[in-house]
């Protein structure tokens, strides 16, 4: 019984937020019926809320998670909270700097600055709430367009895009290769303007990069 118990741990675990349901562990394990899986996954659910940890099995219609318990509900928002706080990557400054010189702009078009798919930086910059969906282009497969936020002006403590320095510059900090060790690098320290002084006019338009 331990090592079934093990397994559907382990089972639950790679589940996550969809959680194990009694006829996915019947097939997994081959059992003669949906309700000797159910049994099991109860009786492991005894099991292991009786070890007193910080994650509990919940039972939902049928369908066994894991879920946090209240006690650490505090030390979870504090840590979310941490998190939230750290610094983005190179290329992650390098994307919500592209988005905000030629906003609105598509994934597509951030892909071919950057020479390089941006899909995932671009979610990140998206579950921040540095960015955010602004329409969609009228080009085939209508695009999503995204454009910066008031966070972003937070984040990089700026008060104008005027303030951001001049794209062909800002271009070649981008290395996302070497981002885990220039995690505390900030371009807008160093290469700032002066806030009376517009957009650099080496940027390109958004107009000049259609899908």
């Amino acid at each position: 019984m331990e090592n079934k118990n093990k397994i559907i741990e382990a089972l639950i675990f790679v589940q996550g937020s969809e959680g194990l349901s009694s006829a996915q562990l019947k097939d997994v394990l081959k059992l003669m019926s949906i309700n000797e899986a159910r049994k099991m996954l109860r009786e492991f659910k005894v099991w292991f809320n009786d070890q007193n940890r910080g994650i509990m099995v919940y039972e939902f219609n049928d369908v066994f998670k894991f879920l946090t318990v209240e006690d650490a509900k505090e030390s979870i928002e504090n840590l979310v909270t941490i998190v939230k706080k750290q610094h983005l990557s190179n290329a992650g400054i390098e994307v919500a700097g592209i988005i905000a010189y030629k906003q609105p702009v598509t994934r597509s078009m951030i892909s071919n600055i950057r020479g390089v798919i941006s899909d995932s930086i671009v979610a990140t910059l998206l579950n921040k709430g540095i960015i955010e969906e602004v329409g969609v282009a009228n080009t085939p497969g209508n695009p999503v367009l995204y454009g910066i936020t008031n966070k972003f002006y937070d984040y990089f403590k700026i008060k104008t895009l005027a303030e951001l320095p001049p794209f062909p510059e800002f271009a070649k900090y981008v290395d996302e290769e070497s981002s885990l060790q220039s995690k505390e690098f900030n371009l807008f320290d160093s290469q700032r303007q002066d806030p009376s002084q517009t957009l650099d006019s080496g940027i390109i338009s958004s107009d000049d990069n259609n899908e």
